[in-house]
Order: structure tokens, then C-alpha cells, then sequence
């Protein structure tokens, strides 16, 4: 059994349409790679604004309640001041806020450690979150019914 070579012999033409299927092929890799890199940025900017619009709303939020803690602590304290001494008034309202501190303490998981991770996966691991919205807000024609 012998192998006639000349059958694997590439002809000139042969080579100008490789390489040139070749160069094709590098540009649409090329433009893949940098539709893919700008997708990956706007998808990023995408979540750090809801992030971060969610943390300037719970920072706002935490400033207020915390005025409304002063006041409505000095509101409790001048009620009791009708029954108790000025220190002991302080002190029951201290006393909550200390009772207070260690439910939180207990459990800062289920209150603070699993919403903020649950909150956070659902932003940076979905891959489109307003996917949702989009779908919703799209009517439906008539072949959508069919």
C-alpha cells in the first residue's frame, strides 16, 4: 500500500481562501470579544447603580429613624418623668435600647447578614435583572396569542 502525496498538496488559490477565511474568522473573534467587554460594562454599571441606590436609600432612611429614635426617646422620658425620678426614666430608656441591642445581636443573621446577601446575589449573580421588567412592560400581538 502506497500514499500518493500530491493529493495533500494545497494550491495557491486554496491558500488565499483559507487565509482569508482565516482573517474573517480573527475579525469576528476580535469584534465578539469587545461586544462582549462592553457588555460586561454596561452590565456593571447596571448593578452598582442599584447598589448603590440602595445603600444611599438606606443610608437616608438610617439618618432619619435615628432623629426620630432621639425624639421619641426624649418624648418617653418626659412621659415617665410623672411617675419616676429624672435617672430612673434615663435608665428605662437605656435599658430598652440596650435590651434592644442584643435582640439585633442574636439575631444579626436573619436580620442583617441574610438579607444583605440575599439582596446582593440577586444584583451581581442574576445576569439581567431588568429582564423582568422588560418582559412585563413588552404588550403582546396578536402572534404571541396564537
Amino acid at each position: 500500500m502506497s500514499f500518493n502525496l500530491s493529493n495533500f498538496r494545497v494550491s495557491d488559490e486554496e491558500k488565499e481562501n483559507s487565509s482569508a477565511a482565516y482573517r474573517h474568522l480573527y475579525d469576528e473573534a476580535r469584534r465578539l470579544v469587545g461586544l462582549e467587554v462592553e457588555n460586561a460594562r454596561l452590565m456593571l454599571t447596571e448593578k452598582l447603580t442599584l447598589l448603590l441606590g440602595r445603600v444611599t436609600l438606606v443610608a437616608v432612611c438610617f439618618v432619619i429613624s435615628a432623629c426620630v429614635l432621639i425624639f421619641l426617646s426624649m418624648s418617653i422620658s418626659d412621659l415617665l418623668l410623672g411617675s419616676f425620678t429624672p435617672w430612673a426614666t434615663y435608665m428605662i430608656v437605656a435599658g430598652f435600647y440596650a435590651l434592644l441591642i442584643c435582640i439585633v445581636a442574636l439575631f444579626r443573621r436573619q436580620l442583617i447578614v441574610d438579607p444583605i446577601a440575599r439582596y446582593l446575589s440577586k444584583v451581581l449573580l442574576d445576569p439581567r435583572p431588568s429582564s423582568k421588567r422588560e418582559t412585563e412592560s413588552e404588550p403582546q400581538t396578536t402572534d404571541d396569542k396564537k
